[in-house]
This record gives structure tokens, C-alpha cells and sequence, in this order.
């Protein structure tokens, strides 16, 4: 039985690595900002926008009698960006307050242009907050080589 169990701490022992380097880059990326503009004051500059996340949150205004009349043509317009290739994903928050996507689109204005088209956006029902993402810039210290 020991065997066994040196068999799978074997095979497991690169997984804890990888955790390891994962947990690593994790702690670079909340305290990357800092410690990299002590460093070098553009390398937070050079990372490109690849996605945006949206979130859309129902307005004061964006009461079920409101929108319920609205959300054939929501989903509608949805579908047409997804088909189109700016949305990637789709969710509703769970506590049903609005949406989230994940959208194909690098420019905040042209999201916003977009997704302002919508029935909700049009009636004031739906406002969006979107955040621009990125490759995780603290990765790259795994590039360098050690001193030698």
C-alpha cells in the first residue's frame, strides 16, 4: 500500500509544483503594480487590452413590467453579437440584478456603443460597466532566466 502512495506523491509532486508557481504569480499579480513601477515605469503600459468584461446592472428604471416587454429583442440583439463574434460568453448575475459578457472587443467605447443598441440600453433599463482584461503581466518573471 505504501507503494501505492509513493506512486500518486510522485505523480502528484509536479501538480504541486504547478500550484506552487500558480500561487507564485498569484501573489505577484496583488502586489505586481507596485513593485513593478518601482522597477520599470511603462511595464504596466505594454500589456495589451484582449477582451473586455461587461457588466450590466438594471437601472431604477429597469423594473420587470419595463423589461419584460423588451427581452425578446434583447436576446435578439444578443444572439446577433455573439454571431457576429463579440460576445464570447454570456451569464445573468444569480441574483438576477443583470448580465455579464465577455466580449471579443478591445476598444471601451465600441462596447459600450454596442451594447447602448440594445432594448434595455435604448429605454434606460440597463447600464454597463465594462473593464478592460488582459495577459496577467506578472508572468513574464517566469520567463527570465536565474542568475547565474
Amino acid at each position: 500500500m505504501s507503494r501505492a502512495l509513493d506512486k500518486c506523491a510522485v505523480r502528484a509532486h509536479p501538480l504541486i509544483g504547478f500550484a506552487r508557481a500558480v500561487g507564485f504569480v498569484a501573489m505577484l499579480a496583488a502586489v505586481g503594480p507596485a513593485a513593478s513601477r518601482a522597477q520599470s515605469p511603462s511595464s504596466n503600459l505594454d500589456v495589451p487590452t484582449t477582451k473586455l468584461l461587461a457588466i450590466g446592472t438594471f437601472t431604477a428604471q429597469g423594473a420587470p413590467d419595463k423589461w419584460k416587454p423588451l427581452l425578446a429583442a434583447e436576446v435578439r440583439d444578443t444572439v446577433r453579437l455573439y454571431l457576429a463574434g463579440k460576445i464570447d460568453q454570456w451569464y445573468l448575475k444569480q441574483d438576477q440584478s443583470g448580465v455579464v459578457f465577455m466580449m471579443n472587443v478591445t476598444d471601451p467605447k465600441e462596447a459600450l456603443e454596442l451594447l447602448g443598441r440594445f432594448p434595455f440600453g435604448q429605454a434606460g433599463l440597463m447600464e454597463f460597466q465594462i473593464i478592460p482584461l488582459g495577459p496577467i503581466a506578472p508572468l513574464r518573471v517566469l520567463l527570465t532566466e536565474p542568475a547565474k
